[in-house]
């Protein structure tokens, strides 16, 4: 009988420690305890090896206040696709830096903070690197080491303060039923916010456009897309990282056409059938 009672209580214990678990409120639930979501510092590269600086609200910064911030650094493009010889064909064109020949030597020092990236030798076009705490009253030195009389670039620390809560969290708690469905070409009523110009040429090539300048950094909303498409053989197809693609134009279709498309933060996409992948930040 003693033996029956001492498995009976090790089944009771067991069965609290499994509910335990369990529980909504356990510890370790993405859910109801979400880990914190740091402001992040956006290193944004151009086709020519430059960067911007860019914060969660999409402004270029030269100073920040002091605390923990992630960086992310990004590229228009894979740049291996760019250069696939990489930085290894200088005698070919020595002084040209599109693509960073290849791939980007990025290096982000000061006190406490040391990251160097190639975004895996040109094969990623975005990364997240660890988060860093940067210290009040401190600089710190931002360059690529392709060039780097040309893209350093100095940070400052505010002596005091602290960073700005992010406009969003992707951590936060959903109620499990997922969200309604929204096409976002043409979407509602929502106000159009200004004109993109995407243009795909008879062999292929992309571009994506906002008053004349490449788009790289973009403010949510919804925009009008105009859509010069002289290929036949791919459509413009615009895409979040995580999300689903929307056709701008179909495959087959010459011509212009102008279409709606609702921008929400995060990582964009913009490429076509045959070609190259390219990649663009929209920030609240």
């Amino acid at each position: 009988m003693a033996v029956r009672v001492r498995r009976f209580s090790i089944l009771i214990a067991v069965l609290a420690l499994a509910a335990t678990f369990a529980s909504p409120g356990f510890s370790g639930s993405r859910d109801t305890n979400p880990p914190a979501v740091l402001p992040t510092i956006y290193v944004v590269y151009a086709m020519n090896c430059t960067f911007t600086l860019v914060d969660d609200f999409g402004k270029h910064i030269s100073s920040i206040p002091p605390g923990s911030y992630q960086v992310e650094v990004s590229t228009p493009v894979m740049f291996k696709l760019v250069r696939p010889g990489g930085v290894g064909v200088d005698d070919i064109a020595p002084n040209d830096f599109t693509g960073c020949k290849g791939w980007v030597q990025f290096q982000l020092q000061g006190p406490g903070v040391d990251l160097f990236s190639t975004l895996d030798s040109g094969c990623d076009a975005f990364l997240l690197l660890p988060a860093q705490n940067f210290k009040p009253g401190a600089t710190y030195t931002f360059q690529d080491l392709n060039q780097p009389g040309v893209t350093r670039t100095l940070l400052t620390v505010d002596k005091d303060g602290s960073p700005a809560t992010p406009p969003s969290n992707p951590y936060s708690k959903t109620s499990g039923k997922g969200d309604k469905s929204v096409d976002p070409i043409g979407a509602g009523r929502v106000p159009v916010k200004g004109t993109l110009n995407a243009f795909i040429s008879k062999n292929g090539k992309l571009s994506l456009t906002h008053k004349g300048q490449a788009v790289l950094t973009i403010k949510t909303g919804k925009y009008k897309f105009v859509v010069t498409d002289q290929s036949a053989k791919g459509g413009f197809v615009i895409e979040p990282v995580e999300g689903k693609a929307k056709s701008l134009s179909s495959t087959k279709f010459t011509g212009k056409i102008s279409k709606g498309a609702l921008l929400k933060p995060g990582r964009w996409m913009y490429h076509s059938a045959a070609g190259r992948t390219y990649y663009f930040l929209v920030t609240n």
